[in-house]
């Protein structure tokens, strides 16, 4: 079988199914509606439909509607869930079948393609016997139990489909029980097909018990070996039992088989962030965006690096879009928050901080005091506010990671550089007077997660004064920052090395 790579845009109109199928235009035309898709959906219902009938393997479709780029299971997914919803919509009359391990092929166009010709003649015009006739009679029965057959495990196929499609939905909604309905739905999915590796790879991504997560992952692995998100969820547990070069480049080696697996591309923008590698995290992150344009965690952090690039209203532009789209999303919230406190538009933080619909559900009095010092304090820049801001954003940072790192961040954009360092040593060393006593552990809010305890805001404007101080270049070689720069032969983006000096 050889099939030409599908071109939409000077291909001609074609009759599919009960469909009229219009590649240029993007669009099915069935007895039910008109739709029009995306082209990359256009161009695998265009490659299926030229195969007809043939299986098409991953490596195919890459081939003929990716011109051979290297692209994740997660992707192809997503196309082919994409051609079977409009054919739903339409009632077009075919269907894309999973052929496990193998790859799709197109159900129900022989039908259309052949309905005049292969209509049943008279038996004594073709002078056919009664021995042929039962036989035939019998082929008929077997093709039609087979087709049944199809027809229910594609049916199954389409439902679990489904439920993971609707999970993903849901973990990346924002919703405080998202990730938790999530699970419900993928544990519906492995229930009615065990052996569905994606659905076990997906189902470790939102559990939140690190040991329940890991079993999921490594049960996905059993079954395929390469399952992107069980290995990105096992990669990510290994973060710091392992070098982080070493942790890097299992990531890495994700990608180079899953190149849009969301997961891999989140964990190494956070990464790379957390070492000064700014460009390096924007463009990874942007990578997540393009492979999943609604997905909340990407676009706050797109958000975040045009503010670390300057670009303060296109920063503005994404994070207020994003509160429209995701209201009381956490992350976007906060983003919206520190791109108003850190670019001094106090009175404009303080609204947001004191609109109780818009603020985060979980939001404890104790973030909410932090907060309204802090940006008191930013907006007077008197004696008796900062004085203030430092008392209770100093003991606000013993309870949480992400109320010390508020506090580094406080405190190092009022110049108040002493201070971050004092909390910036309990936070990441366990030292000094301000030492973390909960970790977070009894304190259910938006800043007890423990990825505040991470490096990345040390490298974003609100801590320029921190980076700049002689005492920066120690604190990070005590991290280990310097022996993975030095390993790795990249140092941190030059606008924001501070006191930095490679070597």
């Amino acid at each position: 079988m050889s099939i030409e790579p599908a071109s939409l845009a000077h291909r001609a109109d074609f009759r599919l199914g009960s469909a009229r199928i219009r590649p240029a235009l993007r669009t099915v035309e069935g007895p039910a509606d008109s739709i029009q898709i995306e082209p990359l959906v256009m161009h695998v219902l265009v490659a299926l439909a030229d195969a007809k009938g043939d299986v098409l393997t991953r490596d195919d479709l890459i081939r003929l509607c990716w011109n051979g780029r290297i692209v994740g299971d997660d992707s192809i997914s997503r196309a082919i869930s994409a051609v079977r919803r409009a054919a739903l919509a339409t009632a077009a009359g075919f269907s894309v079948e999973t052929v496990p391990r193998i790859g799709y092929r197109m159900l129900g166009i022989e039908q259309a393609d052949c309905a005049t010709p292969c209509a049943v003649p008279e038996a004594k015009r073709l002078g056919l016997d009664r021995r042929t006739m039962v036989a035939g009679s019998a082929i008929a029965l077997t093709l039609g139990v087979g087709g049944a057959a199809a027809w229910l495990y594609q049916r199954k196929e389409d439902e679990i489909d489904e439920l993971i499609a609707r999970a993903q939905r849901l973990d990346r909604s924002g919703k405080p029980d998202g990730a938790a309905q999530a699970e419900v739905l993928l544990r519906k999915a492995i229930a009615r097909d065990s052996g569905r590796a994606d659905a076990w790879g997906w189902l470790a991504t939102v559990i939140d018990d690190s040991e329940k997560a890991r079993e999921a992952a490594q049960h996905a692995l059993t079954l395929d070996p390469k399952e992107p998100n069980a290995r990105a969820v096992l990669a990510y547990q290994r973060r710091d039992l392992d070098a982080w070069t070493q942790w890097e480049d299992a990531l890495l080696g994700v990608l180079a088989d899953a190149a849009e697996n969301v997961l891999a591309l989140n964990s190494l923008t956070f990464f790379y962030q957390g070492m000064g590698r700014c460009r390096d995290s924007r463009d990874m992150n942007e990578r997540a965006i393009r492979a999943d344009p609604f997905n909340p965690t990407p676009q706050h952090r797109r958000a975040i690096k045009h503010w670390i690039f300057g670009r303060v209203a296109a920063a503005d532009q994404v994070v207020d879009q994003g509160l429209r789209l995701w209201p009381r999303n956490p992350a976007m919230w906060n983003a919206r928050m520190m791109i108003y406190a850190f670019t001094d538009r106090a009175p404009a933080a303080l609204a947001l901080l004191d609109d109780v619909q818009s603020r985060p559900v979980k939001l404890t009095p104790p973030s909410i005091e932090s907060w309204r010092a802090a940006v008191t304090a930013i907006a007077t820049r008197a004696p008796r506010d900062i004085a203030r801001a430092l008392e209770v954003c100093t003991h606000a940072a013993a309870l949480a990671p992400g109320l010390a790192a508020h506090a580094i961040m406080t405190f190092s954009h009022l110049e108040r550089v002493d201070a971050a360092y004092r909390v910036a040593g309990g936070l990441f060393e366990g030292r000094g007077p301000v030492v973390q006593r909960m970790r977070g552990v009894g304190l259910s809010d938006v800043y007890s997660a423990s990825a505040w305890g991470r490096t990345q805001f040390l490298f974003i404007p609100a801590t320029t004064a921190l980076r700049a101080d002689k005492r920066f270049p120690d604190l990070c070689r005590r991290l280990g920052h310097v022996e993975y720069w030095r390993r790795r032969g990249i140092w941190p983006d030059r606008f924001v090395r501070g006191a930095l000096q490679p070597s």
